[in-house]
């Protein structure tokens, strides 16, 4: 059945290569999808598969988009957190197919579960220096050969790349020339006004962990208004930190305070109860952590 929120021919290509992945893990291929019909990755003796974590409206906690996030388990049930995968890819090449492993992942799972916003995904710092050039290509090719719609995508870089601006503009470039938004992540008002003054993110999220004025908060409001940039309050710890952003005139959010990681099949039933955040996570694995 085609998902309700993508045209005929999309749902089709996406239906047909769910059809053709085994149904139990196979030596020869990276994925396969379980019993309940989600699609898991494998990668040295660890299953992966996809949770999502919600941003939402502050004012209401109305999703507007998820951002994927790796979950890995093994036969003894202990699994590895997403950076201890990562740490184990010693080559640049081990590292890219990884890294393109998860975010395809939870591409998939995503539309296959009918998820309905824009979909947020991290690259891993190491891919951007490991690969020369072009960074999207690869992945906008996989995502156009499934029929899925560019538009909904958004890639994040991570913050480590604020301390080389030369090669933050050339991922940025890369990207967006691949058809992709771009998400930036600021954990000062110093670099979240050279970010917006530089790189013009089509998102800027900001670490709410961190010391923020609300003199700070309005004026980077005004100036992402001005610019076109969609602010973010990541990392949401507790509801202070929720209404200086609503003060400040910044409306969306991430973290503890906005909802829980959640599962392709917790995604399908939340996109049926009409988009409200789930108030509780229930994913079956053990290491969650966005990648």
């Amino acid at each position: 059945m085609p998902g309700v929120h993508e045209p005929t021919g999309a749902a089709s290509a996406l239906q047909r290569y769910l059809e053709s992945l085994p149904r139990q893990p196979l030596a020869d291929r990276q994925l396969w999808r379980d019993a309940r019909g989600q699609v898991q990755g494998q990668f040295f003796n660890c299953s992966l598969t996809s949770a999502f974590e919600p941003l939402v409206t502050l004012a209401d906690r109305q999703v507007v988009a998820h951002e994927g996030a790796i979950h890995t388990y093994a036969e003894d049930g202990v699994g590895l957190a997403a950076w201890k995968l990562f740490a184990m890819a010693a080559d640049d090449h081990t590292l890219v197919s990884l890294d393109r492993l998860s975010r395809l992942l939870h591409a998939i799972n995503y539309f296959a579960a009918d998820g309905g916003h824009k979909l947020v995904l991290n690259v891993h710092n190491r891919l951007l220096a490991a690969v020369a050039d072009d960074h999207g290509a690869a992945f906008r090719r996989a995502l156009q050969s499934l029929g899925l719609p560019l538009e909904r995508f958004v890639i994040q870089v991570p913050a480590s790349a604020n301390d080389d601006l030369g090669l933050l503009l050339h991922v940025v470039g890369n990207y967006r020339r691949n058809g992709f938004a771009v998400s930036l992540q600021a954990s000062d008002p110093a670099e979240a006004g050279a970010l917006m003054a530089h790189a013009l993110p089509d998102w800027l999220k900001l670490d709410m962990r961190r010391t923020w004025t609300d003199r700070q908060l309005s004026g980077l409001r005004a100036s992402a208004a001005s610019a076109g940039v969609t602010l973010i309050g990541r990392r949401l710890q507790d509801t202070e930190s929720i209404e200086r952003l609503q003060a400040a005139g910044i409306g969306l959010g991430q973290g503890a305070f906005a909802g829980g990681l959640v599962s392709a099949a917790a995604l399908r039933a939340a996109d049926g109860r009409g988009g409200a955040a789930p108030d509780v996570a229930t994913p079956h694995a053990l290491s969650e952590e966005p990648v």
